[in-house]
């Protein structure tokens, strides 16, 4: 790798960090230069959880008062981030690289439609059907869980789906979003980085 790659994955990845402590959706940005920088989509994809890593440690510490709030429910959600997450992490590793590269566009379909309907959907619910998604943590869960095994085998946009989640079923408050999505992205990331770097797809250098 030479100096102009280094210089752009720096610069790109200082970029990230301050989009990812905002809002999320940082890899939108990490994952298409890790590719230009030479390496296969599974390697850059691997490889962009470690360099987000920063990132999410820096604003799980800016949001760590948020997360003595008891209306959080964090530790199901914690329990149900580590377990989805690595599903996602060994199902990339076992289905191998030619089907991450076919799902890429479909995956960033999800996010984008996902991230982009849900104040929709959420509005026509509770003018529809009532709908107050605090009584609906169940169903919350369930829809949380499958973003979390998404987010292990891609993590592009599984922040800023999640915060449509939060947002839907009762977490309107954006700091207490973040703080939820904060702390099971960087559970997420970090055992994705292991089970990755056990399998030797994290270029390093």
């Amino acid at each position: 790798m030479g100096w102009q790659e280094i210089v752009l994955l720096f610069a790109g990845g200082v970029l990230a960090g301050c989009i990812n402590v905002l809002a999320g959706g940082a890899g939108f940005m990490t994952f298409p230069l890790l590719v230009a920088a030479g390496m296969s989509e599974i390697e850059a994809n691997a490889s962009n959880f470690v360099a987000l890593l920063p990132a999410n440690i820096a604003s799980l510490y800016g949001y760590r008062h948020e997360l003595r709030r008891p209306t959080l429910m964090l530790g199901p959600r914690l329990v149900l981030a580590g377990i989805g997450g690595a599903l996602g992490s060994l199902g990339l590793l076992w289905l191998g690289e030619a089907s991450f590269k076919s799902a890429i566009p479909w995956l960033l379909t999800f996010s984008t439609l996902a991230f982009a309907l849900a104040p929709t959907i959420k509005r026509w619910l509770e003018h529809r059907h009532n709908f107050d998604g605090k009584r609906w943590i169940w169903l919350s869960f369930l829809l949380e869980f499958i973003v979390y095994v998404y987010g292990g085998y891609f993590g592009l946009g599984m922040g800023v789906v999640l915060l449509a989640l939060y947002a839907m079923f009762g977490h309107d408050d954006i700091h207490e979003a973040n703080s939820i999505r904060n702390a099971t992205i960087t559970l997420i990331t970090l055992i994705a980085i292991a089970l990755f770097a056990h399998a030797g797809v994290i270029r390093w250098l």
